[in-house]
């Protein structure tokens, strides 16, 4: 019974210090703790994004050079690498045969000539002995019809001529413009058909730079826009260049070909070498103001980024939600449109003015309304 007795004053005791402790406890307000947040103050505007995308030089003037007549090649009088004038002689086809030719069709222009000459004659005899009643309608037509051959076999025969003539004028393979042998494709005694390659000739002095430019910003390029070009492994050259050419269809990699035309050609250039083109993009922004904001402002716990067209048929919009700190430090939640990523800044058109305060990481943890307390990078996150 004593223990007993005992056992129930310690288990009041116990009771009892608990509830003055539970009495305690909510006596003490309970006190907010204010979050102390890293934050990015809209600066100026940003221009328009530059992208830096390699290329190739080329020569501006490139012609596959072949034949205008088939034969047997007689002389190669050129190599890869060398360097030709316009007209000179680059090749010649064995002239034996074509001169032949030529001989041939001379003969037989003398026969049709002949011809022409005797269905003249019994032409012009069938029609008098006609108009003297000594020859028949037949026979005057026979000899029309004669007549009219050979002068058709004639012209024919000119023309025959004048053909190979005129590939015997082409045995000679000349270059049209001033430039380089980059390719060559015939030797000596090979035979040889129209039109079959036989050099590459690229121009000297006059250089392009060929690009690929990727289906999201082809639009934004145009003709006679100014690039900068650079060279690897020439650092001290640095030209202008002019968008030339765009491509219509899209290649490798979903990119366009686009050329680069160059105003002046560097000795130390020459075609083959790698070049860094340097686009700066300014007509996509159509003239709206755009800010550059931290890709981590993005509180995209508050909703996902949305599309949104407003007012008819525009362009769609995308719209991403940011906590802006007002001048009392106080969190609103606000939707502002948004553009491309740069790097890991992001393009915001609507919705920010300069000199607002926006909370630029840990917003995971943020709520609207709640009042927080800048960080400096003097402070620590929290006072602890």
């Amino acid at each position: 019974m004593i223990i007993t007795s005992i056992r129930v004053s310690l288990l009041l005791v116990v009771l009892s210090a608990l509830l003055l402790s539970s009495c305690s406890m909510d006596s003490e307000p309970i006190v907010d703790t204010i979050p102390r947040v890293k934050y990015f103050e809209v600066g100026e505007q940003a221009t328009g994004q530059s992208r830096r995308i390699s290329g190739k030089l080329v020569a501006a003037d490139m012609s596959a050079l072949s034949f205008s007549v088939s034969g047997t090649v007689d002389q190669v009088l050129v190599n890869r690498g060398d360097a030709v004038r316009q007209g000179q002689v680059l090749a010649v086809l064995d002239i034996e045969p074509l001169r032949l030719a030529v001989e041939q069709a001379r003969a037989q222009l003398t026969i049709a000539r002949a011809k022409v000459t005797e269905t003249k004659q019994v032409y012009e005899r069938t029609v008098s002995l006609f108009s003297k009643r000594a020859s028949s309608q037949a026979e005057v037509d026979t000899a029309t019809a004669n007549h009219s051959t050979a002068r058709g076999n004639l012209k024919a025969a000119q023309s025959d001529l004048e053909h190979k003539q005129r590939n015997f004028s082409q045995a000679e393979l000349t270059a049209p413009f001033a430039g380089t042998i980059a390719e060559r494709t015939i030797d000596p005694f090979q035979e040889t058909t129209v039109g079959k390659d036989a050099f590459l000739l690229q121009s000297s002095g006059a250089l392009d730079v060929e690009v690929r430019i990727p289906e999201t910003l082809i639009r934004d390029v145009d003709y006679g826009q100014v690039v900068q070009v650079t060279f690897p492994t020439l650092q001290d050259i640095s030209l202008n260049g002019v968008v030339s050419e765009i491509g219509s269809r899209v290649e490798t990699g979903n990119a366009f070909p686009v050329s680069i035309q160059l105003p002046v050609s560097d000795a130390d250039l020459r075609p083959g070498m790698t070049a860094s083109i340097t686009f700066n993009f300014d007509q996509y922004l159509e003239g709206r103001t755009v800010y550059l904001i931290p890709l981590s402002a993005l509180a995209i716990e508050l909703g996902t980024i949305r599309q949104t067209v407003e007012n008819g048929p525009k362009t769609p919009q995308n719209t991403a939600p940011l906590f802006i700190i007002d001048n009392n430090n106080q969190l609103q939640v606000r939707n502002v449109v948004i553009g491309d990523l740069r790097g890991n800044q992001l393009e915001v058109y609507e919705g920010l003015e300069a000199g607002e305060k926006i909370v630029s990481a840990g917003v995971t943890f943020l709520r609207e309304h709640m009042t927080v307390e800048l960080w400096t990078p003097e402070q620590g996150l929290t006072d602890g």
